[in-house]
């Protein structure tokens, strides 16, 4: 009976498996990147949904790698999806900004490109020496089919700008901004610049851009900066540095304000000569301008200060910080970035303030600090597709970030041409006032007023709600500060880190606070100051979220 049994089995077993041999594997399941429109926020669920990934945000439309399965999905979830390419292991994808009408005179077979939007092309190719079939000058981003990681802190998406007297509240009577704007010196961005540009380029992967950035880290190093390496490896066996100094917060030094620029240089003869002025040792002095002044001050947060490489290979440099960043769960509050802020032209004296949707209210709160300090205009502008510096690194891992750029059509962009005598200095000068304006606004200055920051601030809010409306009430509690003061001011934001505005009209003696009839919807953020008995504000309390200790 046991062999009978045997028996049976054994043969559809047999033939099963010689089905199998005989048969071939089934493929991995191909994936195909799409071009979707429109790129709203409910397409990007509908993706998200459908197991896809969006590769790039632009104005127009969105780059998804999506499973071939998903495209029926998308197709019946409303979205208009044109497919572009099945993506091969050994293919690299990048945008390429450039206003001829096509960045490639001819198309050899193993490089393809397609027009995405007004300027913006795709190109993806496994002939890693494309760039030599490119035309200058363009501007490239790497990018990676994994997709961008999804921003986590919803209550920073927005920033909205109130009115002066708001604006005025915010700003404490000990602001130390006006003296430090004062120190920006021409002469020393002169000098910085000069410097760079004799290195006679600074192309990523060449040792004049190794020396290059030795040179960043002994500028830092000498003013007393705890300064590192960051070295990459990039496009299979190119190697770079990224150059890191701090300015440790005194009070919450886990949280960061990051200033950045490149400072490799490009032109059409990379190799040889790619003085790179305006593109970008320009934005790199800024960076030394903002060490040197800032170096001695204190400040609540921590000051990144950050000269990133391979930038004009296609943000290499910045990618690679910026995936690291969200790696080790850093806490990136904002990040200003500075590429090409030189050459305003002969029409117009304008910094454009470049962010995406995410970031509209770092961009509205540069403006707001730092206006007052000019004499040059400064222009927001919300346009996602402008990926071409190293801020789009850090949209693309969540962060708020905004790109200071002159608003002028450089001639001698990426080219041997692009030399400190073709500059304005004095545009540049107040570029770096402004951004170092906004750089200590965001990172608090410490107060050195004899009232103690107060301590233990915590907040838990409930929504009451009738038949006909509902309302939110806040309900704060703090410790009392060990040395005597006259009170306490209660200030609130509806986003993190935003326009704080003042809750008491005087300072108030009890340790607790009552906020009453705001909206359900909303979140909201509270700081406490103390206020000694000659009236001066300590530094800003820790900030809480209303429903934090729910």
């Amino acid at each position: 009976m046991r062999i009978r049994m045997k028996a049976r089995f054994f043969f559809p077993a047999v033939l099963l498996l010689t089905i199998f041999l005989i048969a071939p594997a089934s493929p991995p399941e191909q994936s195909v990147l799409l071009k979707i429109t429109p790129p709203s926020g409910s397409a990007q669920r509908a993706i998200a949904d459908a197991g896809g990934v969006v590769v790039q945000e632009l104005r127009s439309c969105l780059l998804v790698n999506a499973p071939s399965k998903a495209v029926p999905r998308l197709n019946l979830d409303g979205l208009v999806s044109t497919s572009i390419s099945f993506p091969a292991q050994a293919e690299l994808y990048f945008l390429v900004y450039s206003k001829l009408p096509s960045p490639l005179p001819a198309q050899p077979a193993d490089i393809r490109c397609l027009l995405l939007e007004e300027g913006i092309w795709l190109l993806w190719t496994d002939n890693p020496d494309f760039r030599n079939w490119l035309v200058q000058p363009y501007q490239l981003k790497a990018l990676s089919l994994s997709g961008v990681f999804p921003g986590r802190d919803k209550a920073r998406a927005a920033w909205l700008v109130a009115d002066d007297a708001a604006a005025q509240s915010r700003s404490r009577s000990w602001s130390i901004i006006p003296g430090l704007v004062a120190q920006v010196s021409i002469e020393k961005l002169r000098a910085d610049i000069l410097t760079l540009q004799n290195f006679k380029t600074r192309f990523a992967s060449t040792p004049q851009c190794e020396a290059a950035g030795d040179f960043i880290l002994q500028r830092f190093q000498q003013l007393g900066l705890p300064a590192v390496t960051d070295p990459f490896k990039f496009e299979g066996y190119y190697t770079s540095r990224n150059i890191v100094a701090v300015i440790p917060g005194k009070v919450f030094p886990k949280r960061m304000v990051l200033a950045c620029a490149h400072y490799d240089s490009t032109s059409g003869n990379p190799l040889l000569a790619a003085p790179g002025a305006d593109d970008n040792a320009s934005g790199t002095a800024a960076i030394l301008e903002l060490a040197r002044i800032l170096a001695a001050e204190k400040f609540d947060f921590s000051i990144v200060l950050l000269c990133v490489s391979a930038e004009e290979w296609g943000l290499y440099g910045s990618d690679h910080y910026a995936r690291q960043a969200r790696k080790e769960g850093a806490e990136i509050i904002a990040v200003v970035n500075l590429d090409m802020i030189g050459y305003p032209g002969s029409q117009q004296r304008v910094l454009d303030v470049i962010g995406n949707k995410k970031s509209e209210w770092l961009a509205d709160r540069f403006i707001a600090i730092a206006q007052p300090y000019v004499g040059l205009r400064l222009a927001k502008v919300i346009n996602s597709s402008l990926t071409w510096s190293d801020h789009s690194s850090f949209w693309d891992q969540g962060y708020a970030a905004l790109c200071g750029n002159e608003d002028s059509d450089n001639p001698y962009y990426h080219t041997a041409s692009d030399t400190l005598d073709t500059l304005d200095l004095g545009f540049a000068t107040e570029a770096v006032r402004a951004s170092l304006a906004a750089v200590v606004d965001l990172a608090e200055p410490v107060n050195p007023s004899a009232a103690a920051t107060p301590v233990g601030l915590r907040a838990q809010s409930q929504i009451s709600v009738s038949l006909f409306s509902s309302m939110k009430t806040v309900y704060l509690h703090w410790q009392a500060n060990p040395d005597p003061v006259a009170g306490y001011l209660v200030f609130r934001a509806d986003r993190s880190h935003g326009l704080y505005q003042c809750l008491t009209a005087q300072p108030i003696g009890a340790t607790s606070f009552k906020d009453s009839f705001l909206a359900p919807e909303q979140a909201y953020f509270y700081v406490l100051t103390a206020v000694d008995e000659q009236g001066r504000q300590s530094d800003y309390s820790r900030e809480v979220r209303d429903d934090e200790n729910n």
